[in-house]
This record gives C-alpha cells, sequence and structure tokens, in this order.
C-alpha cells in the first residue's frame, strides 16, 4: 500500500515537474529618471511581474528605479544564478533606445550627453542575452522599453544629421541565435521601429497583457503571446501590435498542470507495474488539493502583509514583513523601499482627525510623507472637503500633474477641475480602494502626494532646465540682436558723416543754392 502510495504521488509530482525545474528570471523596472522625463508605469510592472514568475516557480532577481551600477550588479547577479537553467528570462520595462541596431537598456542616473555616454551609461540587451546563454536550455527576453525617450531626441541633436542616421525611434529586431538549447522567445510591447504607449492605468498595456496570461494554466507560451498580441491590438484600438520572434523545438509551458484521471495506470517503484486503486488515488487527490489550498492561503496572507506594509509606507511596516516573510515574493520591493524612505526625510503620519487644511496644502509642496490611515479608506470625498483643502490654481494643476503620473491621464495640467479630470480621479481612487467620488480628502491627497513624490521631483527638476535652457537662448539671442543693432547705427553715423560735411553747414548751403535758383526762375 505505501509503495502504491509513493507511486501516486511520484505520478502527481511528475505532472508539476516543469514548474520544479531550474527557472531564474531578471526583472527591473526604471521609472524615476534623473535626467529625464519619468514613466509612471515601470515600477508597478516589475513588481507585479516578479511576484507573477514568483508564483510560477522562478527564482526572481528584481530591481526597481536603479542606476547604472545597480543594473550592472542585478546583471551579474542574475548570470550566476542562470547558469544552466531550464529558463531564463529578462523582463524590463523603463527607457530604451536603438542605436546602429543595438538595443540598450536605459538607468534612471543616465545623462546621454554624447556618443561616448551609450558605452558608459547604458546596458546593451546583447550583453544581458549573453549571459543567458550560458547552459540555458530555453530563453526569454520580454521588452516593454519602446516608449518615447527624450534622452535619444537629445543625442540625436547633438550627433548631427550625419551620424544620427544610426539612432532609430523604438527597438531594432532582435534575430535569435542558435545557443545549443531548445530555442528562444524574444517579445518587444511594440514592432520593432516604432514606439509603445504608456497607457491609462498602472500597467502599460503590453505589461497589462502579459500580467494577465502568462500563469494561464497548460497554454503555452507560443499560445500566450498570440493572446497578448491581440489584447493590445485591441486595447490600444489598433496603434500598437507587440512583436514576438520565437524559435522553439517544441512548446514550452510556464503552467503546466496535470490533468486527474481516474483509474490511473503508473509503474510502480521496480520493474513491474500495477494498478492503482482508485480510492488511492482519490487519498493523494484529497492531500494534494488540501496541499494547494494551504499555499494558496499562505499567498493570500503573505499578500495582505505586503499590500498594509505599501498602504502604510513606513519603515517599521517593510521590516515587519520581512521579519515575516525574509524570501519572500516582495521582500527585493520592501528592502528598496526601505532604502527609498531612509535616504530622506519622512514625515509622521497625519492624524485623521487632526488633518487640516494647512497640513494638507503643505503636503502639496512635495514632502515624503505616510500614506493613507487604513481608517480613512471608507470616508468619501465630497465637494466640501476638496473646497476645505483651499487649492489655489497652481496647487489644482498639482494635483492633475500627479494624477497624470500615477498613469490615470488627465489631460494639459490647467488648474481647472472638468470631467476629464473627475474621471481621472475616480480611476485612481477605485486603484487604491477608496470611494470613488471624484473629490479628494486631505488624506487623500497625502497618499497621492507620497505616491508620486520621485516621479514628481523628477518632473519639476526637467521643467526647471528647460525653463533655464529656454532663457539661455533668450539671453543669446537678445545680446546677438544687440550687437547687430550698435553695428547698424554705427554704419549709419558714419554714412551721414561721410566727406567730413557738417550736416548743419550742408543744411545752410542747400538753402542758399535753393534760394539762387528760385531767383534766377524767378527772373
Amino acid at each position: 500500500m505505501f509503495t502504491r502510495l509513493i507511486a501516486v504521488l511520484a505520478i502527481l509530482i511528475a505532472g508539476t515537474a516543469p514548474a520544479l525545474a531550474k527557472r531564474v528570471a531578471l526583472v527591473i523596472g526604471n521609472g524615476a529618471y534623473e535626467h529625464t522625463i519619468p514613466l509612471p508605469n515601470p515600477s508597478n510592472d516589475a513588481e507585479q511581474m516578479a511576484a507573477k514568475l514568483r508564483s510560477l516557480g522562478f527564482e526572481v532577481v528584481a530591481g526597481q528605479d536603479q542606476t547604472y551600477n545597480d543594473m550592472r550588479r542585478s546583471v551579474m547577479d542574475f548570470a550566476k544564478k542562470a547558469y544552466g537553467a531550464e529558463i531564463a528570462l529578462l523582463f524590463y520595462a523603463g527607457h530604451g533606445m536603438q542605436v546602429g541596431g543595438k538595443n540598450l537598456l536605459v538607468p534612471i542616473d543616465a545623462r546621454i550627453e554624447d556618443e561616448t555616454s551609450l558605452d558608459f551609461e547604458t546596458i546593451s540587451v546583447d550583453f544581458i542575452m549573453r549571459q543567458m546563454s550560458k547552459d540555458v536550455k530555453v530563453q526569454m527576453v520580454f521588452l516593454d522599453a519602446c516608449r518615447d525617450n527624450p534622452l535619444a531626441r537629445t543625442l540625436a541633436r547633438r550627433m548631427g544629421p550625419s551620424r544620427s542616421g544610426s539612432l532609430g525611434a523604438g527597438l531594432a529586431e532582435i534575430k535569435v541565435q542558435e545557443t545549443g538549447g531548445e530555442g528562444s522567445v524574444i517579445a518587444f510591447a511594440t514592432s520593432p521601429g516604432d514606439v509603445a504607449l504608456d497607457g491609462e492605468g498602472q500597467n502599460s498595456p503590453f505589461t497589462s497583457a502579459l500580467i494577465r496570461h502568462i500563469d494561464t494554466p497548460n497554454a503555452s507560451i507560443q499560445t500566450v503571446m498570440t493572446r497578448v498580441t491581440g489584447d493590445v491590438y485591441d486595447a490600444t484600438e489598433k496603434r500598437q501590435r507587440p512583436w514576438v520572434n520565437a524559435s522553439l523545438i517544441g512548446e514550452v509551458f510556464l503552467n503546466k498542470q496535470a490533468a486527474k484521471e481516474p483509474g490511473t495506470e503508473v509503474a510502480a517503484l521496480g520493474n513491474t507495474s500495477t494498478s492503482v486503486p482508485q480510492t488511492a488515488v482519490n487519498n493523494a487527490a484529497t492531500a494534494a488539493a488540501a496541499t494547494a489550498s494551504q499555499t494558496n492561503l499562505d499567498w493570500e496572507r503573505e499578500k495582505l502583509i505586503w499590500e498594509a506594509a505599501k498602504s502604510s509606507d513606513t519603515v517599521a511596516d517593510y521590516e515587519s514583513y520581512l521579519s515575516a516573510y525574509p524570501n519572500g515574493t516582495f521582500a527585493d520591493f520592501a528592502r528598496n523601499s526601505i532604502k527609498r524612505l531612509q535616504g530622506g526625510a519622512q514625515v509622521a503620519a497625519v492624524n485623521p482627525a487632526a488633518g487640516s487644511a494647512t497640513n494638507a496644502q503643505g503636503a502639496a509642496g512635495g514632502a515624503a510623507v505616510t500614506s493613507l490611515p487604513n481608517p480613512q479608506a471608507a470616508v468619501p470625498g465630497t465637494a466640501e472637503t476638496e473646497a476645505a483643502l483651499g487649492w489655489n490654481r497652481s496647487a489644482r494643476r498639482e494635483i492633475q500633474t500627479r494624477l497624470n503620473l500615477t498613469g490615470n491621464n488627465v489631460g494639459r495640467p490647467d488648474g481647472a477641475f472638468g470631467p476629464k479630470t473627475r474621471a481621472g480621479i475616480i480611476a485612481w481612487q477605485t486603484a487604491n480602494g477608496l470611494v470613488p467620488s471624484g473629490y479628494f480628502t486631505a488624506s487623500q491627497q497625502l497618499l497621492l502626494t507620497n505616491q508620486t513624490a520621485a516621479q514628481y521631483s523628477a518632473y519639476i527638476a526637467e521643467i526647471k532646465r528647460k525653463q533655464q535652457a529656454a532663457s539661455a537662448s533668450r539671453s543669446t539671442t537678445t545680446r546677438r540682436s544687440n550687437t547687430t543693432t550698435q553695428q547698424r547705427t554705427t554704419t549709419t553715423r558714419r554714412t551721414n558723416n561721410g566727406g567730413g560735411v557738417n550736416p548743419a553747414g550742408a543744411a545752410f548751403i542747400g538753402g542758399v543754392v535753393g534760394g539762387i535758383i528760385g531767383g534766377a526762375i524767378g527772373r
């Protein structure tokens, strides 16, 4: 009986063997760019993709808003773990560019002032793929890095027309190379050379569809990507079509689940085979179902603790999560959040009962604050609560800008809260589990300010940089205009004074001559 039970468990384990194979993923989301316009979605894209891949049995090396040195370390860590893996996977969301047919990923501290910067401030996709080819059976690359990149435009201007032709829009096609494994899958958010959309939600259209389909039971990766392509094409009203290049010798499943059939014939331990009674199969299936149920319960509990820590956004709560789950799904993100909070000033949480308009107005200045207290989630905003905040037109423009940075597009910030702004507020409130009233409370303003602290700071820095550049340009133009005017005045003065004739004397002589001629005519 024990031997038969072992045989049943063996067949159940065999059914989930793909999940137990060595799978390693590198997941990076860069959005808080320091020297160009920030992106609101990549951080969310990376966080959710990392969680999804961990649930599929991947060992994930994850990073958010990484500098050049951070990315190099992450790639090195990934390369060591990926050696000999069944599947090695790269997911990147953020700015990217192609130069001379090569695809480059852009860290958040990149300036890209000239061509030299490319070698010392960007990470080549080819470089990462070389780390994925060392005794790896299947390579998977997902690049959501085809966004409009201001750094690329700056580089093009400085390269000049003769060389800027090598700088293309979007990303360049990656050709699958034979590595001795079972093949590769390379997917872009849109077609090579095209620019992808950021979307209006918390995730880009491509990543949103990928997260939705990648864990579909018993669906091959080829089927998954077909569904992803269809979803993105529909969601973007046919403006964006993902590009996939797959070269696999067979179907690859990321969530293979064995079908349960009664009276299964299995091989016993030894050289003979025997039929397992239906009772043993049922008991084993029940035990497996109980284990799966407990796993789901553990996952829900971990996710609940993480959401609570993320909502409060305090060092203490992130440390509480890490204490309970030191190697948890969100452990890397918790450590990154602690590092972020310890690196800047963190203001104490606002007492909901004492949240005054003055405190709320102070938060609008961009100080990092703790997020919305949980009891306030059920308090709906009204026209009265929003009016009590005392926002002027400038403060309203800031709120609209911050809503845009969360991915809830409300249009050009103009300080007027029309239907599009109210719709954006409702979408943001819904995404954060708040009552979707379309009006703010003081605590909700604090939450929005905290969520967008890094992005808004980068946005303001970029605006100031552009203003300074424009001011410098106007100053140069004014100096040139003044110089030209002075030159013209000097030329005119020289012309009037030519031949040494005094202007007054010339007028006198002209009068005398005129009188003589007139007298002559009169006589």
